[in-house]
């Protein structure tokens, strides 16, 4: 029986895989529908970024490989301001400002775009 320490990954290096899959994936203008693989489907990517699912290293390979980055890379500690250009800080302020309802109403709006 494997070892269940090698099946996982350390928190550490979890969480950062979990923030980098996001970074790297939102950076390059992937869905998650364009990481997914055989055994690795948008669903299980979406527990892996949010942390609700524990990354199996095998699947960490796939992710890798698809966003053209190494294993050191997508397991080192994440770097948020590969994503934070004018424009991007910009839309985080008006954001920051919205209610609930209208936080809502954005979502809904941005997910009759896809």
């Amino acid at each position: 029986m494997p070892d269940q320490q090698a099946m996982f990954l350390s928190p550490l290096k979890a969480e950062n895989a979990r923030e980098n899959i996001w970074i790297f994936r939102a950076y390059q203008g992937l869905s998650r529908k364009d990481l997914a693989e055989g055994p690795l489907k948008p669903g299980l990517i979406r527990g892996y970024e949010y942390g609700f699912q524990a990354i199996h290293p095998p699947h960490l390979d796939i992710i890798a490989r698809k966003l053209n980055v190494t294993l050191e890379e997508l397991t080192a500690p994440p770097d948020h301001t590969m994503l934070l250009d004018w424009q991007t800080r910009r839309i985080v302020e008006y954001l920051r400002r919205l209610n609930s309802q209208q936080r809502h109403a954005i979502k809904l709006l941005m997910i009759g775009m896809r």
